[in-house]
């Protein structure tokens, strides 16, 4: 592929719809797999990752009806011979753990950028109740035989230092499994854990929390809902940048009050010195006279690292980005990339 990139000569402005977010989409089609009926979900991401997901749920037993219907598969899960996660982590981390409810065996794998990130805390975390699980020295492909039942009183200690993803993935089957999740280490990407949360609270799961160190599931079954995915805040961050660079643009789907880690943008660029106006379900941005360096940590919106990069490439004076070091085991190193 070929690309040429023109400098702006004039401002930019006018009005564009968010894309549906991605984390919401995958973790709303899983809730609806484990759920006893026909689920709604409007507004859903159809993009590489979260085609994983939909054929994951597939291979699960459930069924997808055009845009919106999702027949979950609960208490019947199939178990499939292999699962094919692309290049999605969340899809890899979900899957592994529903596998673990399933008789098995079954393999999950993804493409090459997928087969290197780390899987071993998920790995330990599943094999402690009882599951089976082969690897690559904690990396995929892996095999996970089962099946993990209910039992009163279980509890999971899982270290949550290098993904929130994995705590996610215990999350989605603990209410199944009756299962108590405390974490170890300094969790990153907490407001995943949020939206994971959300998601479930939408599908008639509550939990019992102390913060993010112990989640106790109050409610233990799955019942078919309908959704709306909301507006993706980590894809609009780059449009939140070209009004805030290059003239006014307003962005609709989002909302202010929803759970996004990455919704922190918004107040990135305003400290940079862009205007900002918030509507019930809009953000509109609208460059300043000069954007100023910032200290940013984006220890729990990883996703906004680059782009905070490029805003502070154009910014007068030195930005700072710091809690950034986990972003060596994403797709890439994105640390290199970024640099």
């Amino acid at each position: 592929m070929k690309v040429r990139v023109y400098p702006v000569l004039e401002q930019v402005e006018g009005t564009i719809r968010a894309p549906p977010s991605k984390s919401y989409t995958h973790r709303a089609l899983f809730a609806s797999l484990l759920s006893r009926g026909v689920s709604r979900i409007e507004n859903m991401l159809v993009a590489g990752d979260t085609k994983a997901t939909a054929s994951a749920i597939k291979r699960f037993g459930g069924r997808i009806v055009g845009k919106e219907l999702v027949y979950g598969a609960f208490p019947n899960l199939k178990s499939p011979r292999y699962i094919y996660c692309r290049g999605s982590g969340t899809t890899l981390r979900i899957a592994t753990a529903v596998a673990s409810l399933t008789e098995g065996p079954v393999l999950l794998y993804g493409d090459s950028t997928l087969n290197r990130r780390p899987m071993m805390p998920l790995i330990k975390a599943l094999e402690s109740l009882g599951a089976r699980v082969l690897s690559d020295n904690g990396f995929p492909p892996i095999v996970v035989r089962g099946r993990l039942r209910p039992r009163e009183h279980r509890e999971v200690t899982i270290d949550a230092t290098k993904s929130s993803q994995f705590v996610t993935a215990l999350l989605m089957i603990a209410p199944i499994l009756g299962l108590t999740i405390k974490t170890s280490g300094e969790m990153r990407s907490l407001p995943y854990i949020d939206i994971t949360l959300r998601v479930m609270e939408a599908f008639g799961i509550r939990y019992a929390r102390e913060g993010y160190r112990v989640f106790a599931p109050v409610t233990g079954e799955y019942r078919p809902s309908r959704v709306k995915i909301p507006g993706d805040f980590s894809s609009a961050s780059y449009l939140v940048a070209v009004g805030a660079l290059a003239g006014r643009v307003r962005i609709e789907g989002l909302y202010p009050d929803d759970v996004q880690g990455d919704k922190a943008i918004v107040d990135i660029v305003r400290k940079m010195g862009a205007k900002v106006r918030l509507g019930e379900s809009y953000v509109e941005i609208e460059a300043g006279s000069v954007l100023e360096g910032v200290h940013v940590n984006c220890r729990n919106t990883p996703d906004l690292a680059p782009i905070v990069a490029v805003l502070g490439a154009h910014a007068r004076g030195t930005t700072q980005i710091e809690g950034v070091e986990h972003l060596a085991f994403k797709e890439s190193n994105r640390l290199e990339s970024i640099t």
